[in-house]
């Protein structure tokens, strides 16, 4: 957190959700996540937008940095597991891959935007009620 606060100011957009099944603690290290990447994608300061909704049967979640983005190129291999853009020994390249897999079992979604040298958009998208 300390990195987060030092490097960016965060711009909180929350609309009202409803109640929604899941696992908290799952969640918040997607969140985390998300967040970690987005401080590291800043290179002096910058700003993180997040933002919150919900439509139909489901909730979302929007993240977004106005950080160097992603390489067009770099961008449908984001979520591979041990894949990263961070030098080495400064990445393990799993925490996109477990994010990925958290929403997913879920039953969620989660997609990314990016504009190289204009930051990056990582919306996630749960339903309010798990299958079981």
């Amino acid at each position: 957190w300390n990195e987060l606060k030092y490097k960016a100011d965060v711009v909180r957009n929350f609309g009202e959700l409803p109640v929604i099944e899941c696992l908290p603690s799952a969640l918040n290290q997607v969140f985390m996540n998300i967040l970690l990447n987005a401080t590291h994608a800043i290179k002096d300061r910058g700003v993180i937008t997040v933002s919150t909704g919900h439509q139909d049967d489901k909730v979302w979640l929007a993240i977004g940095d106005d950080g160097e983005g992603i390489e067009p190129d770099v961008l449908p291999r984001i979520f591979d597991p041990f894949f990263t853009t961070k030098a080495v020994g400064t990445g393990t390249g799993l925490g996109l891959a477990i994010s990925y897999s958290i929403v997913k079992k879920h039953g969620g979604n989660i997609e990314v935007t990016s504009v190289p040298g204009q930051g990056a958009l990582f919306r996630i998208e749960l339903p309010i009620r798990q299958q079981h």
